[in-house]
């Protein structure tokens, strides 16, 4: 299937949203809801909670798998889908292998309720929602722990309702780490777990400033594959007055990685649209009604 703009939705300065025409079968155009996260063949995994299904769409081909949750007891946060295509699902303090086959495998109790994740060839990484940071990597064939970066929580410690550390894989398998008050990032080694530096970005000739309010819930963090940027979803009323004009509603971060400068992009979608991934050109949002809706970034 292709992705053809239909209409405008709505207009926020410069930035249009638009939905997608529907395809035959499950369609993530019309029929996507909640979390996702796009993989490097940009494919996206959406979850069904009516029919307790993980779909996998692509653009061009449409629906390209269904995983049954059917056999789970609670509800999914997260997935991820390995290279055999098992798919590893959070729900709650618990992770679960689930097979192809909707067939239940390894269970394993985490130790705080995730926030964010990201993948590579060899592994799994989660962000647990704890005030200061706290990432794993375990492995595809397990789903047992290869590296630890943070302090891990105790039983008694207070856990952030907030997603103060949203993760993103760049183009060099670099793990990127976002924090709840400011936009630069944290490198961290995919292979070691070791932090390796933080950016420093610029808005225009000054650093970026810190987000008002101090510590606050971060959006998701998506790669624009091969270009070497990074998109954070910011509500406007996080920024900064001097940084924020006119925004409203949501905004877009544009974080060019190599140049180190960040700008901000209006998108005309209120903070309930959820940002899940680049294509094209396009950021990619979830629709809460249903459906996908694309805002241009070039």
């Amino acid at each position: 299937m292709r992705l053809h703009p239909s209409r405008t939705l709505t207009y926020c300065v410069l930035a249009a949203a638009t939905v997608l025409l529907p395809a035959q079968g499950w369609d993530a155009a019309t029929q996507a809801q909640g979390w996702a996260r796009q993989d490097k063949d940009d494919s996206f995994t959406f979850y069904d909670p009516g029919a307790k299904v993980l779909h996998t769409w692509m653009r061009d081909g449409g629906e390209v798998r269904a995983t049954s949750l059917g056999r789970l007891e609670n509800p999914p946060s997260k997935w991820i889908i390995d290279p055999r295509n098992n798919a590893w699902v959070v729900s709650g303090l618990t992770l679960t292998q689930v097979e192809p086959n909707g067939r239940i495998g390894k269970t394993t109790k985490l130790p705080a309720e995730v926030g964010s994740v990201c993948w590579d060839t060899k592994g799994f990484i989660l962000s647990y929602k704890t005030q200061e940071p706290y990432v794993e990597k375990r492995r595809y064939t397990d789903g047992d722990v290869v590296w630890t970066f943070g302090a891990k929580p105790g039983n008694r410690e207070a856990i952030s309702t907030r997603n103060l550390h949203p993760l993103v894989m760049d183009d060099l398998d670099h793990i990127l780490m976002g924090n709840g008050n400011d936009l630069n990032l944290s490198v961290i080694g995919a292979d070691t777990g070791k932090k390796e530096g933080e950016t420093s970005f610029k808005l225009g000739p000054d650093p970026v400033p810190g987000l008002a309010g101090g510590s606050v819930d971060r959006g998701p963090l998506c790669l624009w594959g091969g270009k070497n940027m990074i998109f954070a979803s910011v509500r406007a009323e996080d920024l900064p007055a001097a940084a924020r004009g006119t925004l409203q509603g949501q905004v877009l971060a544009r974080i060019d990685l190599t140049k180190s400068t960040v700008e901000f992009i209006p998108t005309g979608l209120p903070e309930d649209h959820l940002l899940v991934g680049v294509l094209d050109g396009s950021a990619v949002f979830v629709n809460p009604k249903g459906g996908l809706l694309l805002v241009a970034v070039k």
